[in-house]
């Protein structure tokens, strides 16, 4: 479906309320001392006439203005009527120059007057001079403005005056002028001037001018100079600041009333390069206020984001806002707006088929709903005729403005509770919506709630491909949004739980949302228009993903009873896994074997052993891999040093084996003692006893170990010398 919008024409749309009265919000539940609230209202009609003017959210207005002049004891609330702290600035563009200049074309002439509501010739000049930081006292007639000023002798440009000689009775002949504000294609220059009573301030042109009698030609003021756009003394504050105060050591803007103090704080905002940010967010009340701390308070900016914010929730400031209505629907728009048009032409008793379709008898029911209103009768619907057909409804509401509301709600994905229905479904999107939106959720629809609904972007539900699986990467075709380009921004969730910095088209499935489901929240941001949510359908149950590399280990060593085997697990991917090792004998697990390292035991011999090994992590399906079998396991080998003998070497007396180092423990060892190269029978302890047959002989004695296992070692002793 499609919807064709018109914008109206200005900077920013006229607000909602055609009468300029909003209704108050709740006494705050968190704060309710009288001064406080006194002072807030005394900020609501300037910070929603702002909001009208240059968009800027009237809670984000009274809460800066909270902040900066301190609940409106600040010696520049006090002395300048400076609600912001905002610096006087001694120069403004020459676009803005221009701006301001167009700005009062069509107030009157009156002779003498000095502006701003009414002007004479020479005090518009005088007055635009003087915003840009041109004070100028004295004579300020026309005359007098000539004689303080020199002739152009280049190309003209912006600020330059323009002259009559019409009053001969004048020293210089000087009786009217006006001044140079923009070039116009081919050459032309356009001027601004209040010509008389019968005109007003108007616009003209060089070329007519010179064509004047008693044309007196171009002249410049010295003093007169414009800064860079982006500049710091480039602000478009300078507009409406009507002098400068110095207050300490700070010079602030002076300003006539609470409302230009409103308004050059906007202006800055709206014009100045330093807040691109903060524009590009200002439909969102919450990023928009991150955006200003980073440009009011660079250097604390959180602490004054957080400071703001507690204001606005403290004091319900956000029921202050209101909502620009700048879309207009007409013959041949179609869509869901048109079709709760259709409804809502209805409900006030303009019955219309709800074809979604802005056809004939939709204007016709317009133009005569525009003629009972007494509204311009031009079947169009905009924020007039649409005002004309919202009123409050609530739980429990039944007919065509409850089709409205549901068939609007349902075409931002929310579920309602259908047709002229307004029960707990309803209810409950109505309240989501609000959230979105930045009103107060009441769950009911009043005359803001139905703006923002309409001041949705158009915003098709997205659409979530790819494998809802562990390691996979998820896109999101948000579609086509409007109207014109719209910013877009992105939040996964697992669940209803946000994912941290998931914040992309594309979202790679982490470990931790196996087993869960995933969508994706889309945000459009446009100013001047509702933030706009869609959430996609979530996604199937996330599966566990398969390791990409799980290599069978291998095992090193030599497989023989007392040594050790060492397992390598290779390397898994992606990491890090966790690895659990079992080594097997002949099949059969070994209990305790659960190091990626085994010494071979007794048991063993004789058998093969492997080792298998499991890799585990959150996300992904668990892997087995077991490794070759070793060769059968071998006995091992004992070892032995230095047996010797002890003892004097004299018949009758005893000598003492000393069986040496034993490896590994528990070698069970026994003796075998020797007369030369025989056997002694019976010398088989630890002890010998020297006999007679032992004199001039040499003796040694042979140590035998055996231990389960092991291959049997013998080791004999050095023979001692002849006893």
């Amino acid at each position: 479906m499609k919807t064709l919008t018109r914008m109206l024409l200005g900077t920013i749309a006229i607000a909602l309320a055609l009468t300029g009265s909003i209704a108050a919000p709740t006494t705050a539940a968190a704060a309710s001392d009288t001064s406080k609230q006194k002072f807030i209202s005394s900020l609501v009609s300037a910070a929603q006439s702002t909001q009208r003017k240059f968009g800027v959210p009237a809670s984000v207005s009274i809460a800066q203005a909270i902040e900066a002049s301190s609940w409106g004891t600040s010696p520049a609330t006090s002395k300048a009527k400076n609600y912001f702290n905002t610096p006087c600035s001694g120069r403004m563009t020459a676009s803005q120059y221009a701006d301001l200049a167009e700005e009062q074309v069509g107030k009157p002439y009156v002779l003498g007057a000095n502006g701003p509501a009414r002007f004479d010739c020479s005090s518009l000049v005088i007055y635009l001079n003087n915003k840009s930081g041109v004070f100028l006292m004295g004579d300020d007639t026309a005359s007098g403005m000539y004689n303080r000023s020199r002739r152009v002798t280049g190309s003209p440009q912006v600020g330059d005056m323009v002259f009559l000689r019409n009053n001969p009775a004048r020293a210089n002949g000087i009786g009217h002028m006006a001044v140079l504000t923009k070039k116009l294609p081919g050459g032309e220059w356009r001027i601004i001037e209040a010509r008389g009573r019968a005109y007003g301030v108007v616009r003209s042109t060089l070329s007519f001018w010179k064509q004047r009698s008693y044309y007196a030609g171009l002249r410049r003021l010295p003093a007169l100079s414009f800064a860079t756009s982006g500049s710091s003394t480039a602000s478009a504050a300078s507009v409406y600041q009507s002098g400068c105060v110095t207050i300490g050591s700070k010079v602030y803007a002076k300003f006539s009333s609470l409302t230009d103090s409103f308004y050059a704080n906007a202006a800055a905002i709206t014009e100045d390069s330093a807040y691109k940010a903060a524009r590009s967010a200002m439909s969102s009340v919450p990023k928009f206020v991150d955006a200003l701390a980073d440009v009011v308070k660079s250097k604390d900016s959180s602490a004054y984001a957080k400071t703001l914010n507690s204001l606005i929730d403290t004091y319900n400031l956000n029921d202050y806002n209101v909502v620009p209505i700048s879309l207009v629907l007409e013959s041949g728009d179609s869509g869901t707006k048109v079709t709760a048009l259709q409804s809502l032409l209805k409900a006030s008793g303009y019955s219309v088929p709800p074809t979604g379709q802005f056809d004939s008898a939709t204007v016709s029911a317009v133009k005569k709903l525009q003629k009972a209103k007494k509204l311009e009768v031009d079947g169009q619907a905009g924020q007039y005729t649409l005002t004309a057909v919202f009123a409050k409804i609530g739980a429990g509401t039944t007919g065509p403005r409850t089709t409205a509301l549901n068939t609007l709600l349902e075409s931002l994905g929310h579920k309602t509770s259908g047709g002229g229905s307004f029960e707990s479904a309803t209810i409950s999107a109505l309240k989501s919506f609000q959230l979105t939106a930045g009103r107060p959720a009441s769950g009911s629809a009043d005359a803001q709630t139905w703006a923002a609904l309409f001041m949705s972007l158009d915003s098709p539900a997205p659409k979530v491909t790819g494998s809802a699986k562990v390691g996979q990467t998820l896109s999101v075709t948000a579609g086509t949004w409007g109207p014109g380009p719209v910013a877009l921004s992105y939040q996964w969730y697992r669940g209803d739980a946000a994912v941290s910095d998931a914040n992309s088209d594309s979202y790679t499935v982490q470990p931790a949302d196996a087993g869960r489901s995933l969508r994706v929240a889309v945000t459009g941001l446009k100013t001047g228009y509702t933030v706009t949510v869609r959430t996609s359908a979530a996604t199937e149950t996330v599966d566990n993903a398969n390791f990409t590399a799980s290599p069978a280990p291998k095992i090193s060593g030599k497989p023989a009873v007392g040594l050790k085997l060492t397992a390598t697990a290779g390397t898994w991917s992606p990491g890090p896994v966790a690895l659990a090792y079992q080594w097997t004998r002949d099949g059969k697990s070994i209990s305790g074997a659960t190091a990626s390292t085994y010494i071979v035991q007794a048991a063993d011999v004789n058998a093969a052993l492997r080792v298998s090994v499991t890799g585990t992590m959150t996300g992904y399906n668990p892997v087995n891999k077991t490794s070759d079998a070793t060769n059968l396991v071998a006995k091992g080998t004992l070892a032995v040093k230095n047996p010797s003998i002890s003892g004097t070497r004299q018949v009758g007396k005893t000598l003492t084996a000393a069986p040496g180092t034993w490896a590994p423990s528990g070698v069970a060892l026994t003796y075998q003692w020797y007369r030369d190269k025989a056997k002694i029978a019976k010398a088989t302890g630890k002890t010998y006893k020297l006999v007679k047959a032992d004199k001039g002989k040499k003796i040694s004695v042979r140590v035998r170990g055996t231990l389960a296992g092991y291959t049997t070692l013998e080791k004999s002793s050095s023979k001692t010398k002849v006893i």
